[in-house]
């Protein structure tokens, strides 16, 4: 999440509104226009001047210098010493609503202290009355750091009249600041998204299927002036040396031309048989065609047509279920920081089964895990050259590919190794040493798949080619609804268009924990029923994994002791293992209507002949619940102590008290 400034000296707050619409720079965007901001480089200060022309701001924090700049001779310099002071350099801008810009700026620090992210740019926007609408606030350089390129992204909305930008370091900060070359410029994004809904593994094509592959597409045509109905798509599917393999039945020759795709919406989606593929290397192109037949977006998927024994240790299944050495397994863990044998044995005890230590372990950590009957998801978060907390030894982009293949090849085959970690929140300008890191370990490591971790949920969709499972951290309490945790969940599904596994992040910790300096009374630990409508929130609307976060904060929440919070939480997860092979079967389910409000989240599974439905209440509401059934059950039964339905013939009825949970057995 972003903390936001104010242009008129409001204290930093948390806006989740703001956070739906900013979006980080791609690489596919394009640059079109100028640089908007009048003096960006700050080279117009005349001599008598206190703050370089175009600028507005306060004197007694910021100032012109000129010995230090990162280009030209002169940048602007951020010096304060009191906490309580909160000040930044502004300039309005002229942009248009509705369209798309990319700020950035560079920026040094000296002994920038304070728990807020940084020195930073913003952009704000505000309606025709005045009223803050929201903005776009990436994170930036602390304490002592040499020139950083700090930059996001964001369309603005129609509605907005008037825009600011703002040098500042977020509140509560103190220390020293440079800023200089800052810049706004338009962008524009290209028209088509498309996401490969089967093979939804790394393209793997088994000769158990699929036997189609299917692709969803979708148009934005917000920066261009065409109606989708005059878009058309051509596909088109080669092999590993270039040749054209026909598709439906056609023969092998020109891409095939699908027309009005889009008469009826934005989306659409396209599938065409590849149950003859020979195993290989493939290659689907789609192109994006105007209404005169040109060229305009071309995009590829690698698809692998596997040989039929191939047998890896641990894949993604088409249900959205990890493998396991052939069988389907839940993750339940938590964040650690390190691995040690006093907290495995407090750990193992309980019905958690991995863990993610930030610390890339070692062989005898990773061996200590395997002891213990824990799987490890491994750590190499941090190998990208420009980010925050970058290895040493990565001095460039050039680096970090003989890193990352040399680690995952030395523990790939370890038993205790179930997935690896790629990327904890960094912003898209990572981009594309992103989907090159994804790229690296799915060639070195065709056994174990790739997670990452997002804190904007709206973003998923532009991160799909860097990861194999997905996860989003909602950590409302103490600032948002627990519904939160839903809400971010479906969010994150909504994005990869149901094509990823979910392994969601639930909060366990107090946000005092990272605000010591400004902690707020909202601030708390969640409570044992927060929790646990929180984890089965994240569940019933599609998460296959939890990662809990996290189990040094539980040892120091300054409102919960930790024997009573690992109590609570060992119950919670003993609960969730306990349904695990319900959760995880995929016999057929009939179709089960519910008359049910938004505060309660519901999911159906198969086994044995029986149909059971998971239904948790989010706290946003409490009141009666009403499920119909496709024919009237013999029995139906509430499996944990909460309450007990009743049956009116082939309709569920039932009373959900906030954050309430029930498991309704259904026998035929």
């Amino acid at each position: 999440m972003s903390s936001r400034c104010a242009f008129r000296g409001r204290p930093c707050g948390w806006l989740v509104a703001v956070l739906l619409l900013a979006v980080s720079a791609r690489a596919e965007d394009t640059v079109v226009g100028p640089n908007l901001v009048k003096n960006p480089s700050f080279e117009q200060s005349p001599a008598d001047a206190r703050l370089p022309a175009s600028w507005s701001g306060d004197t007694s924090v910021y100032s012109i210098c000129r010995d230090v700049a990162h280009s030209g001779a002169v940048s602007l310099k951020y010096v304060n010493a009191d906490a309580n002071r909160y000040r930044l350099a502004t300039q309005k801008l002229n942009l248009i609503p509705g369209q798309k810009y990319r700020i950035s700026a560079w920026v040094k620090t000296e002994d920038l202290q304070g728990q807020e992210s940084g020195a930073t740019i913003c952009l704000e926007w505000s309606d025709a009355t005045g009223k803050h609408m929201g903005g776009i606030y990436p994170g930036g350089p602390r304490r002592t750091s040499d020139w950083k390129h700090v930059e996001a992204c964001a369309r603005v909305p129609k509605e907005a009249r008037s825009f600011g930008l703002a040098c500042y370091a977020r509140n509560r900060m103190t220390g020293t600041a440079w800023f200089d070359d800052v810049e706004v410029v338009r962008v524009i994004e290209k028209p088509m998204r498309s996401v490969v809904l089967a093979p939804r593994y790394r393209g793997r094509i088994t000769s158990e299927g699929p036997d189609k592959v299917r692709v969803h597409l979708a148009i934005n045509l917000l920066d261009y002036d065409l109606r989708a109905e005059q878009l058309s798509v051509a596909m088109q599917l080669t092999d590993d040396s270039g040749h054209a393999v026909p598709l439906s039945g056609q023969p092998a020759g020109p891409p095939i031309v699908e027309r009005a795709l889009f008469a009826k919406g934005n989306e659409t989606e396209l599938a065409y048989p590849v149950d003859k593929l020979t195993p290989g290397m493939y290659q689907l192109t789609l192109q994006l065609l105007g209404p005169d037949g040109q060229e305009m977006q071309t995009v590829s998927h690698v698809l692998r047509r596997v040989p039929d024994d191939f047998r890896p240790k641990c894949t993604i299944d088409s249900h959205d279920r990890v493998i396991v050495e052939g069988k389907p397994f839940f993750p339940l863990g938590m964040y650690w920081g390190g691995i040690n044998e006093d907290d495995l044995k407090v750990y193992s005890k309980s019905k958690f089964n991995c863990l993610m230590p930030y610390g890339s372990p070692k062989p005898e950590q990773m061996d200590l895990a395997q002891r213990y009957g824990l799987k490890v998801i491994y750590s190499i978060k941090d190998w990208y050259y420009g980010s925050h907390y970058c290895p040493a030894d990565i001095r460039s982009k050039a680096d970090e590919e003989p890193k990352v293949r040399d680690r995952v090849r030395r523990f790939r085959n370890h038993p205790a190794l179930l997935a690896w970690y790629l990327n904890d929140e960094l912003p898209e300008t990572y981009i594309e040493q992103l989907n090159a890191h994804q790229r690296w370990v799915a060639e070195e490591d065709p056994d174990h798949p790739t997670w990452v971790v997002l804190c904007h949920p709206s973003d998923v969709g532009d991160y799909i080619n860097s990861f194999d499972v997905i996860g989003t951290d909602p950590y409302p309490i103490g600032r948002q609804p627990a519904s939160n945790a839903a809400a971010w969940t479906v969010e994150t599904r909504r994005q990869v268009c149901g094509a990823r596994p979910l392994w969601q992040v639930p909060q366990v910790f107090n946000w005092v924990n990272y605000h010591k300096d400004a902690p707020k009374p909202e601030y708390r630990t969640p409570t044992a029923e927060e929790m646990r409508s929180m984890a089965w929130q994240c569940i019933t609307e599609g998460a296959s994994g939890l990662v809990f976060y996290s189990w040094s904060d539980i040892h120091r929440n300054p409102d919960v002791p930790f024997n009573t919070q690992w109590e609570r939480l060992t119950k919670i997860v003993e609960e969730i293992d306990r349904f695990a092979p319900l959760l995880l079967s995929v016999d057929p389910a009939l179709t089960v209507s519910a008359e049910t409000p938004g505060w309660l989240h519901w999911t159906a599974r198969a086994k044995d002949g029986k149909l059971y439905l998971f239904a948790v209440n989010d706290g946003d509401g409490e009141g009666a619940v009403r499920f119909k059934l496709p024919k009237t059950p013999k029995q139906v039964q509430g499996l944990l102590a909460d309450t007990q339905p009743k049956l009116d013939g082939s309709v569920i009825e039932d009373q959900s008290k906030r954050f309430g949970f029930q498991v309704y057995e259904i026998a035929w």
